[in-house]
């Protein structure tokens, strides 16, 4: 006999998607009022937005790693290529390496750029390039580096490809830290212009959390229809079996980097929205860590999900601040500013120690009680629920005594 719990369950699961997708759009759409409203602090604004960027990025990492199932541990470089892009073409050191062509010639500029008092003639103060402009060469640059990274690393296979792009990826970090003439090092560059979208200047979290909504949402869509077309099908072909996609007609090796190039073009679009958001880039932001953090997001939700991947973005992103307001605020808000205290500061203070060892429980717990993800894709599901009857007669095989004739063990 059902219990109320599990027809409730069933009742969910029955209903039409399209209702799951506008009670989220709605949900999306009120959540910066409340701020507004005095029904919120900025912080969870400031939070949201974040998260939506990493919504991107987790279902940008999805159609390489769920998708295509090519484990890709250098994510993180894609982002950044981005955010610098941002960064130098919509700052006040592009006035500066201008002005500097314009009197001295290139080598000189790339030389003396990084030099803040030098002065500048009022035409070019302030100068960057268009929104539109910046994210059309943002993403076009990170296809690019995509690309390049795809051409010798494609043929490779499971841990080989995990290390080289992981190996990428620092390389990337690493030369953005040591190329001081054009990214100014570990200084960073800040001043970053808020873009100008047809008169409409965006320099607020909310305006920043609806522009990101409607990307993310022209995105998600764009994915979908790819998803379900030939060349989706393509990419599941390939994770499944490659050898047997390959004599079916897929051309792995083709496929593989249009994956491979279109996701580096979305990590390239948060990036360079990412750049405007913080008005500040520098190479912290881009740590290994941040890939991995990426590569839980979309293992959390369901691999080859995109409802999973932007749900493990939400929940992984959001988690660190739900933690840290629960016992430096809430908790002590209901019980008295005595209750533990050891532990509130210790989040308070340590709390970055801590994060990554919540992250590692999560996933150990998911992938111990809920393998497929939070919202997992149909074949996943099957996949991790049901038992190959081949496989369970290979195991009664072998668990049956031919000679004796009858089985020792039971499978």
């Amino acid at each position: 006999m059902k219990t109320f719990f599990s027809k409730i369950a069933d009742t969910l699961r029955r209903a039409p998607r399209w209702i799951y997708i506008a009670l989220a759009l709605a949900l999306a759409l009120i959540f910066p009022m409340l701020e507004s409203w005095g029904l919120m602090e900025t912080l969870w604004l400031r939070v949201g937005t974040r998260a939506l960027v990493y919504v991107l990025l987790a279902v940008g990492l999805n159609l390489v790693l769920g998708e295509t199932g090519l484990l890709h541990l250098g994510y993180v470089a894609f982002w950044a290529i981005g955010a610098y892009t941002t960064a130098i073409l919509s700052s006040p050191r592009t006035a500066r390496l201008l002005y500097m062509v314009q009197e001295h010639g290139i080598g000189k500029a790339l030389t003396t750029v990084t030099q803040r008092t030098m002065q500048i003639p009022e035409e070019l103060i302030g100068f960057h390039i268009g929104f539109g402009w910046v994210l059309l060469i943002a993403v076009l640059i990170a296809m690019l580096f995509g690309f390049i990274l795809g051409i010798p690393t494609l043929r490779l296979r499971g841990d080989y490809l995990a290390i080289v792009t992981l190996a990428f990826g620092e390389i990337t970090r690493i030369t953005f830290n040591n190329w001081e003439p054009v990214t100014n090092g570990p200084g960073g560059i800040p001043g970053i212009m808020p873009p100008n979208i047809f008169g409409w200047v965006v320099d607020k979290p909310g305006e920043f959390f609806y522009l990101l909504l409607i990307v993310v949402v022209i995105v998600v869509w764009l994915l979908n229809n790819l998803k379900n077309s030939r060349i989706g099908r393509a990419w599941n072909a390939l994770r499944e079996d490659e050898i047997a996609a390959h004599h079916a007609g897929v051309h792995s090796t083709r496929v593989k980097m249009l994956a491979v190039v279109l996701s580096a073009g979305i990590a390239g679009l948060a990036g360079a929205i990412f750049g405007y958001y913080q008005q500040f880039i520098n190479p912290q932001y881009f740590p290994f860590m941040q890939s991995t953090i990426i590569v839980c997001m979309v293992v959390l939700g369901g691999m080859g999900s995109i409802p999973g991947a932007i749900v493990g973005a939400v929940a992984l992103d959001t988690l660190p601040e739900v933690i840290r307001q629960t016992f430096t605020k809430w908790l002590p808000d209901a019980f008295g500013p005595d209750f533990l205290p050891g532990v509130q500061a210790a989040v308070q203070t340590d709390f970055d120690r801590y994060r990554m060892l919540i992250f590692g429980f999560v996933v150990v717990l998911m992938v111990v009680f809920r393998p497929e993800g939070l919202l997992p894709n149909k074949l996943w599901r099957r996949e991790t629920h049901e038992v190959d009857p081949r496989e369970q007669e290979q195991t009664r095989q072998h668990l049956f005594d031919l000679e004796e004739g009858h089985p020792d063990l039971e499978a």
